[in-house]
């Protein structure tokens, strides 16, 4: 339960745009292929990523923007600066603008131009400091999200029906573009400095840290498997899969509702993201931290009017890029290591 409890906490910690959003929307356009797609991201190539990352903060015993500019000095934490928003502006492009925009737009009316715009520039708002009650409100709310597709996949168990298993594991059905991208995801400077902080507080624990990190991966990677088939048995179609069942299943009212609870998700995600940006922004730029965010802001914005597919392959590029310096530098602390105790 020492392990159980924090590794649930954790995975609760990274639900996130690719989760909740991503997942189901491409479990709509592939069908059964996501099931392998997802596994293979979460479970194989993202718990190892995990594991790699908590083992940065357990070997090191600091936080991954002070390690890497132990081992490599400050070019190195300009690397990092770049590697992370390689992944962190695509990503928030799609939570923050792409998804987050047409569930406003939904909501209110609002066209989808001016509905990006206004959730990146409360999320910068909420980044900086201000309504920290607004942010508050906005986490506990987005803890309903768990039980609310719970109570809609029970609302559809007299329509489920049983899948072949081949069908389920069959590798010429996986998106093997798709995988890469959720890989990104999991290589996101957030993530990947979470786990190397939650590593560190396991330093005096042996590897704790990364079993931790390890099954607060497959933990995540479950949940999105859960959310990848609610999509897939409502009968979902479009991108904006969840708010489409959830209309289907609880009516407009609850699915007003349940939408609602879905963009807190997106805005519990993007406030950190957009402080990851600024602040990564800052090191390559030494723009201090509003400048920072309405650059990223802009970038963000810009970038929510590229198609999905598009984001999709460049995040596939980027998170390849991220996890080849996160090895990269477990790497180097290892040979550090090595070479201090010959």
């Amino acid at each position: 339960m020492g392990v159980i409890l924090p590794a649930l906490s954790l995975a609760i910690v990274h639900i996130a745009g690719d989760n909740a959003a991503v997942v189901p929307a491409m479990a709509s356009l592939i069908g059964n292929g996501i099931y392998a797609t997802v596994f293979l991201a979460y479970m194989i190539f993202g718990s190892v990523l995990a594991g790699m990352s908590a083992w940065i903060g357990v070997k090191s015993g600091r936080e991954l923007t002070a390690v890497v500019k132990r081992l490599f000095g400050l070019r190195g934490k300009q690397i990092l600066a770049f590697s992370v928003l390689a992944v962190s502006l695509p990503a928030s492009a799609l939570t923050g603008g792409y998804f987050a925009g047409q569930l406003i737009e939904s909501l209110t009316g609002i066209p989808y131009m001016f509905a990006a715009a206004l959730c990146i520039a409360g999320c910068s708002m909420l980044a900086a400091g201000y309504g920290r009650e607004l942010l508050q409100i906005s986490n506990y709310l987005a803890l309903l999200f768990i039980p609310a597709t719970g109570i809609m996949l029970a609302m559809l168990l007299d329509t489920i029906q049983v899948i072949p298993l081949n069908n389920i594991i069959a590798l010429d059905q996986i998106s093997w573009p798709l995988v890469l991208a959720l890989i990104g995801y999991n290589a996101c400077g957030m993530r990947s400095a979470l786990v190397v902080e939650a590593g560190t507080y396991f330093v005096t624990r042996d590897y704790t840290g990364v079993y931790l990190a390890i099954l607060a991966k497959i933990f995540e990677g479950c949940f999105t498997l859960f959310l990848a088939h609610l999509a897939l048995v409502g009968g979902a179609s479009g991108l904006m899969a969840l708010p489409t069942v959830a209309d289907k299943v609880l009516g407009p009212w609850l699915a007003t509702g349940f939408n609602g609870i879905l963009l807190c998700i997106f805005i519990n995600t993007m406030v950190p993201a957009m402080l990851v940006n600024a602040k990564q922004l800052s090191v390559l730029t030494r723009l201090t931290l509003w400048p920072a965010l309405t650059l990223s802001g802009a970038l963000i914005w810009g970038g929510s009017f590229i198609c999905l597919d598009l984001m999709l392959m460049l995040m596939s590029g980027t998170g390849l890029i991220m996890m080849v310096f996160i090895c990269y530098t477990a790497y180097s602390l290892h040979k550090q290591g090595a070479n201090k105790s010959q």
